[in-house]
């Protein structure tokens, strides 16, 4: 068990906290308390749901070696007009080893959390959020992907202040994008 705990709540926000019992002395109930917490990305209306659900495949990526595209390009998913979308396999996202389904994912970006101060954050700029006051704002990718049970699996700083969540949603195992 580590120091952090950390919470994805679906379009609102990811954060880690630390906390520790407290037992109330008067009632002699211990409950659990919020000693210290970052915010790690807010979900943002105005830009995770400002595209028509018909282009929500577009934010599919698929780890399977027949979605390889010419001259190391990753498929991503179809646009509108029946395109294939491609990026550069450098600029996809990683897709986590252990997605169920066909390992395909589902990706957002959460994004302006809280500032992060770290002397490494000059490196993060490429990937985290804003530039606050000598900072970075935190930020996290969100990768759903199909699972038995709706969890948060893994998380991981793949650099500083820059966050990836995987999680697990039983229902896009039926979902012909994710299908084995």
């Amino acid at each position: 068990a580590g120091w952090w705990t950390y919470e994805f709540c679906h379009t609102r926000h990811a954060r880690e906290f630390h906390g520790a019992n407290k037992l109330d002395m008067v009632t002699g109930v211990s409950r659990q308390v919020v000693e210290e917490e970052n915010y790690l990305g807010r979900y943002d209306v105005d830009i995770l749901e400002s595209y028509p659900d018909e282009e929500e495949p577009m934010h599919v990526i698929n780890a399977t070696a027949s979605d390889m595209g010419p001259s190391g390009t990753r498929k991503i998913g179809t646009s509108r007009d029946g395109l294939v979308k491609e990026v550069p396999q450098k600029n996809a996202p990683p897709v986590p080893s252990d997605a169920g389904g066909n390992g395909a994912v589902f990706v957002q970006e959460y994004m302006h959390g809280d500032t992060c101060e770290d002397p490494d954050v000059t490196d993060s700029l490429v990937k985290a959020g804003g530039i606050v006051d000598g900072g970075i704002e935190r930020s996290t990718t969100v990768r759903f992907s199909c699972g038995k049970n709706y969890e948060l699996v893994k998380v991981n700083e793949d650099s500083t202040c820059h966050y990836v969540f995987d999680v697990t949603v039983p229902a896009l195992c039926k979902h012909p994008l994710f299908k084995a």
